[in-house]
């Protein structure tokens, strides 16, 4: 799924840093604010990854009832129309939350197996929603001699590069600083899971496991870059027997600064939008019997 974000007071921030990494050993991607530089950008980072998580966990508190942030931040998660978790860390649910289902964990408890697979049930529906649309509108290309099939988007370029790699060039989205978007599927037969032996891949720094509609994935995350351009990476890998595939998403941005280019030149874009073109992907990946 997409990132979880945690909403709390930081008077709280020892349960919250319990949970986070609690959240994180179970395969969860976390945002909290402790993170960011608490700069002039701050509550435009807030916005940005209140927009575009995937979950928002209330850590309800006295501390946090009293906190305007975790109010405005609640508020925003409730007009967007999020999934919000609240988790009852001491008292009495509040008037904003108490007709939704609540998890307690008061006495600092961590959350239990029933709140983690609420948590995975919304991974699951999102997948299924991928898959769906894939299925509908998106061409399969079919690896009869590793047994799988995958969907990808038919408005790209795709190319077959043998023996072991098909590439699809996605369209440049004009007037954005998107430089290159491509889409490969990586087959081998050599059992390793991780995407950091294909070459010319950027550096993975992140790397966790996954359950995909009961396929298990490697997914690994990683980004580079210079003064010119930066580069982003996100891979999925799985594996039948000793047979591999990844499927990655390279998203390379240019400087605008280096391009002389002014505010109102460019159009901003959701980037973690951008990338959830590989969960169609992905979604829509299949071993043949």
């Amino acid at each position: 799924m997409g990132h979880i974000f945690i909403s709390y007071s930081h008077k709280d921030k020892d349960y919250v840093h319990r949970l986070a990494d609690f959240l994180q050993a179970e395969g969860f991607e976390v945002w909290i604010d402790d993170r960011i530089d608490y700069g002039t950008r701050w509550p435009l980072v807030i916005e940005d990854a209140i927009d575009s998580c995937e979950c928002f966990i209330l850590v309800a508190s006295k501390n946090a009832h009293e906190s305007e942030w975790v109010q405005h931040e609640l508020a925003r998660a409730q007009r967007l129309q999020k999934r919000i978790f609240p988790l009852l860390l001491e008292g009495s649910p509040w008037l904003s939350f108490e007709s939704i289902q609540y998890f307690d964990v008061r006495g600092e408890n961590l959350p239990n197996k029933k709140f983690l697979n609420a948590l995975n049930r919304v991974e699951k529906e999102r997948f299924e929603y991928f898959r769906h649309v894939a299925s509908e509108y998106w061409p399969v290309y079919q690896n009869d001699d590793y047994r799988f099939s995958v969907r990808y988007p038919g408005e790209g370029d795709f190319v077959e590069i043998p023996p072991d790699l098909v590439q699809v060039n996605l369209p440049v989205l004009r007037g954005t600083d998107f430089d290159e978007r491509t889409l490969t599927v990586h087959f081998r037969n050599n059992g390793n899971l991780s995407s950091q032996l294909i070459e010319g891949l950027p550096l993975i720094n992140q790397s966790r496991y996954v359950d995909i509609l009961g396929l298990k994935f490697l997914r690994e995350s990683g980004s580079e870059g210079g003064m010119s351009r930066w580069h982003e990476l996100v891979s999925y890998s799985t594996a039948r027997d000793s047979k591999v595939v990844t499927i990655s998403f390279h998203l390379a941005t240019y400087a605008v600064e280096v391009f002389g280019l002014g505010p109102g030149q460019i159009v901003e874009v959701d980037r973690e939008a951008a990338k959830d073109i590989i969960l169609y992907v992905v979604s829509s990946f299949m071993w043949l019997d």
